[in-house]
């Protein structure tokens, strides 16, 4: 269902898509959109957020778009889930616990629009105008977002909660990372597991989209048995995770580089000394956008640890696409766990951006305050 209000400027109008398709109904215009955007990452391209309103949308609230037109063409969207937390009505982004980036799209070319600012008072005045709601709560959301934009026209009623840290490299290859590295012990190391990868040659493949089926079933298996004595994220082993990742893996070749998307399956093999066989060791998932790689999850074999760093030779391989493509990025994405930091990567802070809409929603954004305040001081305590 569309509906659609005219403001008093004719030039502009806003519209709101219920459904899981409404991201497939902009269709065109979306992708237009993200293209457009200078903040956009890999997790809102269509490719990405429909796949997920397909495995995940229907157990996740009621879904929505909100679109601004500006001489019938679209300027700005956000995809949306209304659903509910305790006593309050919350909007949070489509692609929400699968996404390790969340935010809004806007088209701040300066390609034939008009000026940013423009465009996001209205967007944001869309939200509140448009939609029945007392928080909208996003989650990891980069510091150079379109939705802080949104927040900061927002008024008053907001607050930022940090949230991961996400490390990430230059889009440089790692040989030459390596050497602008300021510890010389560091370099010396990296340098030595650098020669012992070369030695051992492994072997490198992209997956077909012929064979995604099969090697998504691999590569979550692997990444099981990485696993298998810790905790793991146990929706990584679902068959809806599986469907997720395998849709857009598949869609993404089908549509080609010139959506700004691309999802990559790579799997790595080492030759078995004994046997001589070729041996599939570990595999890793991958998602490119317009300015970044970003390494989404992988997996191995336990027993790989001791004939290579797998860490290594993974994020030297990711580092190379993202060279061979001119993009400015390399992301881990989210999470700061110690054994990423032995590369040297750089640190960015993502927030988590809590808006309240009307007085009601005010009382859930000090109630969330309080909950946040509340966790500090407990872990202030275990600390000391």
């Amino acid at each position: 269902m569309v509906s659609a209000s005219a403001k008093r400027e004719p030039d502009w109008t806003a519209e709101v898509i219920w459904g899981t398709d409404a991201l497939d109904t902009l269709g065109e215009d979306w992708d237009r959109l993200y293209m457009r955007c200078s903040a956009a990452t890999p997790f809102q391209s269509r490719i990405w957020l429909s796949s997920w309103c397909r495995w995940y949308g229907s157990a996740s609230g009621r879904l929505c778009v909100v679109g601004v037109r500006h001489q019938g063409v679209l300027v700005a969207a956000a995809a949306f889930v209304l659903t509910r937390l305790r006593l309050w009505r919350v909007l949070r982004p489509v692609g929400v616990d699968q996404s390790d980036f969340c935010d809004v799209l806007l088209d701040d070319s300066g390609d034939g629009v008009p000026e940013a600012p423009a465009i996001v008072e209205r967007l944001t005045s869309a939200i509140r105008s448009e939609l029945c709601f007392d928080l909208l709560d996003f989650p990891e959301v980069r510091p150079d977002s379109v939705l802080a934009r949104v927040r900061d026209a927002w008024g008053s009623g907001s607050t930022e909660i940090p949230s991961e840290t996400c490390l990430s490299f230059p889009g440089i290859p790692m040989e030459q990372h390596v050497e602008a590295i300021d510890a010389a012990k560091t370099r010396q190391r990296l340098r030595k597991s650098l020669r012992d990868l070369d030695r051992v040659g492994v072997e490198v493949r992209l997956v077909p989209v012929a064979e995604s089926e099969d090697a998504m079933v691999r590569f979550l298996d692997l990444h099981r048995r990485q696993w298998a004595d810790r905790p793991v994220n146990a929706e990584h082993l679902t068959e809806r995770f599986r469907r997720h990742l395998t849709t857009v893996l598949q869609a993404s070749t089908e549509a080609g580089e010139s959506c700004g998307f691309q999802a990559l399956l790579a799997e790595f093999s080492l030759k078995n000394k004994e046997t001589l066989e070729v041996e599939h060791v570990a595999s890793d998932f991958l998602i490119v956008g317009r300015s970044m790689v970003g390494r989404y999850l992988y997996g191995y074999l336990p027993s790989t640890r001791s004939r290579i760093d797998v860490f290594l030779a993974i994020t030297r391989t990711a580092m190379a696409w993202t060279t061979e493509r001119g993009l400015p990025e390399m992301s881990l994405l989210r999470g700061a766990e110690p054994h990423k930091y032995r590369l040297h990567p750089n640190a960015a802070q993502s927030v988590r951006i809590v808006l309240a809409d009307g007085a009601w929603g005010a009382v859930g954004l000090w109630a969330i305050r309080g909950r946040c305040f509340a966790a500090k001081a407990v872990k202030r305590l275990l600390v000391q």
